[in-house]
């Protein structure tokens, strides 16, 4: 099922996720309802709490990007990272902040243990674009928006942007749930 995406300010965006203890059919749903709501929004990675569930679990799926067209989408649960190593500067978007793509610094290679989708131990390398989105789906899991990553000033230029999204004022192709206190209806194509 296609979910709404929570869009900048609504509270669960900011909220460090909780760990999942067990699988279950609901987890499993939410895996799929995440998913498919990810591939709607035309997007490469999504974190529950973008959907309003307050869980450690994301998705992301790189299929439609040159060079990794052979691969399947990968559910992370509980993730941690457990070391980085090099820089790399490149363009993100978000889902839940649509229409503001900025150049972010992150680390171009990391480690990293989850859960798979069968609650079965992983421990992996990943590096460039993969490396990439589960830093940037992590964050969610940690109530941490990429925009945070930006000088000051950068930051101080995307206000209208961000005003607007706390009012509602969202224009996507996608559903969306804006926060609480906006004054109108997010608007969709």
């Amino acid at each position: 099922m296609i979910l709404p995406i929570y869009t900048y300010d609504q509270p669960v965006l900011r909220r460090e996720t909780k760990l999942i203890d067990g699988d279950s059919a609901e987890i499993q749903k939410l895996i799929d309802d995440m998913i498919e709501t990810m591939h709607n929004a035309l997007g490469i990675g999504l974190a529950a709490n973008q959907i309003g569930k307050s869980l450690a679990v994301t998705v992301v799926d790189l299929s439609d990007m040159k060079g990794y067209e052979e691969t399947t989408p990968l559910v992370l649960i509980n993730p941690v990272i457990t070391g980085s190593n090099g820089e790399s500067v490149y363009e993100e978007g978000c889902l839940s902040l649509p229409d503001i793509r900025e150049e972010v610094v992150r680390p171009s290679e990391i480690g990293l243990t989850f859960l798979d989708r069968n609650f079965k131990q992983v421990e992996m390398e990943a590096d460039r674009l993969l490396s990439r989105v589960i830093q940037h789906e992590i964050d969610h899991l940690h109530g941490k928006y990429f925009i945070e990553y930006l000088s000051a000033f950068k930051q101080s230029l995307l206000k209208g942007k961000l005003g607007r999204m706390k009012r509602g004022d969202v224009d996507t192709d996608y559903p969306v749930a804006p926060p609480p206190a906006a004054k109108k209806t997010a608007k969709k194509k």
